[in-house]
């Protein structure tokens, strides 16, 4: 159901008008009401990434970014952005996880699809903190190559490192990253 808030905050004005004559009211009343409307729209976005792993002498390595959070902390993620118009799912992960972490885009190649993940969360880091629904769509990349990352420094990635597969499961990444891999382990060849 799609509501035009305008001419509902009109008829409520219209009510208040008629109530209380106040100027100073209907201006606190209106921050109110946009505030609340802020609060409650939501806005939508598609990402799509993907876990890379390679192959080394120490078996199969997977590569987690090193990134800073809004409120500064460090913490380790996958690559994944914003598709853009026109774009699947997976021309986006390949774009994304080679943008983010310098590896070039023909060393890197889809093994699979894993799954499309969906959270909300509030985005501190925009105008108004808007409540942000969030699907992303999540691939097996095999990097093919040995050069070393290079994070994009821009995006607030301060580093990078290859966990062995044993390593991840004692690490707090989100989606589960330890559940999904493990359900995928046939797949890392």
């Amino acid at each position: 159901m799609k509501i035009n808030w305008q001419i509902e905050i009109i008829y409520f004005y219209d009510f208040f008008e008629s109530q209380f004559a106040t100027f100073d009211f209907l201006i606190i009343m209106e921050k109110i009401i946009w505030n609340w409307i802020l609060f409650m729209a939501k806005i939508y976005e598609k990402s799509s990434g993907g876990i890379i792993y390679r192959k080394s002498q120490k078996g199969v390595e997977v590569l987690l970014l090193e990134w800073l959070n809004s409120k500064g902390q460090s913490e380790y993620v996958i690559p994944k952005w914003h598709m853009e118009d026109g774009e699947t799912a997976s021309q986006t992960a390949l774009r994304e996880t080679s943008e983010e972490t310098g590896l070039d885009i023909k060393d890197l190649e889809i093994v699979k699809f894993i799954t499309k993940l969906n959270y909300t969360f509030t985005a501190g880091y925009r105008e108004d903190n808007p409540l942000v629904d969030k699907d992303v769509y999540l691939f097996l990349i095999k990097y093919k190559w040995n050069k070393d990352p290079i994070p994009q420094k821009e995006e607030r990635f301060i580093g990078y490192k290859w966990f062995e597969m044993d390593e991840i499961k004692n690490l707090e990444v989100k989606f589960d990253l330890p559940t999904i891999i493990n359900k995928n382990k046939v797949y890392f060849i």
